[in-house]
């Protein structure tokens, strides 16, 4: 970060087509300066440029094909790995290895199902070389940006500090991966279980109590959340469809619901809303790179900083196993 203003912080997409051109959207709304993007294929230069330039017009940086190349031309102070799954861990580790800052997409690390061991051995990896250099590491799990609020809600309505009983609802529009199954669990399954990290930071879950039912787009965990003396228990449903999405938490029969919507101004917003009320805070992902930009100053804490995100990982190839040993029976 050059002369140690954010203003300069010069940072890079990995992966421009889906998710990565609202990080670099949000960067340039931050102030900082997107020098650049990595896409696979030569092909896709033009037409990932030009997505970009959809949101950030001001773009005036290169497309690249290797991430080393870009890495060693442009020197970002930052980037963000938005690309496949199964490359997050090697992008990290080069980016980390050249002195690079670093957000990742979720799931931190994910291959296939008969590789989980090697994908939590590689996610350690990452963390620990990010402390060993000491350069700022997070995922973008954005929807941790809603806890605060949650918490306030429930204080407004009298509800009791800890829940009888919570369910975590994410929801997606169908695409043509990541349907069903394992990989519809790895690909949504990260938000709702960071939530709960961030809801009960030091809770631990009972791997026994641990029930799936799947259906044809769908895949919803029931298990116990071991929290201070408290046993809750906990649902996680995850979907992928092409109706009206539901992204939400519940206590009991108490729902807040995440909706986007759009202001006067054009900028993308979050509408809390739930039965007795709403309110409008910024985009769930505009705080996450916001918290990020400003973790790397030193200013303040992730949303999921690499300790949340190995845990994270942890529960999630866990439960994933479990799942996994379910299906066989």
């Amino acid at each position: 970060m050059r002369g140690g203003w954010l203003m300069s912080l010069k940072v890079a997409v990995v992966g421009i087509r889906g998710v990565g051109k609202f990080h670099a959207q949000w960067y340039a709304k931050e102030g900082c300066e997107v020098v650049a993007f990595v896409s696979s294929r030569p092909e896709n230069l033009a037409q990932n440029e030009k997505a970009l330039k959809s949101v950030v017009p001001s773009f005036q940086g290169r497309g690249y094909i290797n991430l080393s190349d870009m890495l060693e031309t442009e020197k970002p102070d930052a980037i963000s790995v938005c690309s496949p799954h199964h490359l997050h861990a090697d992008h990290c580790l080069e980016a980390l290895s050249r002195g690079v800052h670093v957000l990742c997409e979720k799931p931190l690390v994910w291959f296939s199902p008969d590789k989980l061991d090697e994908a939590l051995e590689q996610a350690r990896k990452v963390v620990n070389l990010a402390e060993e250099r000491n350069l700022r590491f997070a995922v973008n799990t954005q929807y941790v940006a809603a806890v605060p609020h949650l918490l306030q809600i429930w204080d407004e309505q009298s509800l009791p500090k800890i829940p009888e009983q919570v369910t975590l609802t994410m929801e997606a529009k169908v695409r043509d991966r990541d349907t069903s199954g394992v990989n519809l669990w790895i690909d949504l399954a990260p938000h709702p279980l960071s939530i709960l990290l961030a809801l009960f930071p030091e809770a631990e879950f009972d791997l026994d109590s641990l029930v799936f039912e799947e259906g044809a787009d769908s895949l919803t965990a029931h298990f116990i959340v071991r929290h201070q003396t408290h046993q809750i228990p906990a649902t996680v449903r995850v979907r992928r469809h092409s109706g009206e999405l539901e992204r939400s938490v519940s206590r009991g029969e108490f729902k807040v619901k995440f909706l986007p919507c759009v202001g006067e101004d054009g900028v993308y917003r979050i509408r809390l809303d739930w039965s007795r009320g709403q309110r409008t805070t910024e985009d769930f992902m505009q705080i996450s790179i916001r918290k990020f930009v400003r973790f790397i100053s030193g200013e303040e804490k992730p949303l999921c900083d690499a300790e949340m995100a190995l845990r994270q990982m942890e529960w999630l190839i866990a439960l994933t196993r479990k799942y996994l040993t379910m299906r066989r029976w």
